[in-house]
């Protein structure tokens, strides 16, 4: 991503760049260790359909934010959690480096569709984000 790594991560921790980016329709973020992380989506009359909620174990605003734990609620699938994620960036050359991780997933079905719609759903935030940053109308 051509910005440097303490925009991306502010992406990540600012409501007002995560509901244009990501579209989230509201949230909590409080970002320092300890605080809250929460996300709600696709709100309508009778809550948000979807939403991700954890506590910020780590972060610093030039390197990485570490949410742990986290669980997140999806009509589809139920209660996913808890879990691990966090996002790193690193600049080289004045471009950034961005990698997100989520782990400590369980086993069993629910947890496999659970890991396949992150995979593709990570290429397709981060596609977002990075259009997002650098400008690029959708």
């Amino acid at each position: 991503v051509a910005a440097p790594p303490e925009r991306v991560l502010k992406a990540f921790t600012d409501v007002d760049d995560l509901k244009r980016w990501w579209f989230a329709a509201r949230g909590l973020i409080e970002a320092r260790r300890g605080g809250v992380w929460a996300l709600g989506w696709d709100l309508n009359e009778h809550g948000f359909k979807f939403a991700g909620m954890g506590t910020i174990k780590s972060y610093d605003p030039q390197k990485r934010i570490r949410i742990d734990p986290l669980v997140y609620f999806s009509p589809d699938r139920g209660i996913a959690g808890p879990f691990r994620f966090s996002v790193s960036a690193r600049a080289k050359e004045g471009i950034t480096r961005v990698t997100v991780r989520q782990d400590g997933f369980g086993e069993g079905p629910e947890w496999d569709a659970y890991y396949e719609g992150c995979v593709k759903g990570w290429k397709e935030s981060l596609a977002g984000l990075k259009n997002y940053l650098e400008g690029v109308p959708r």
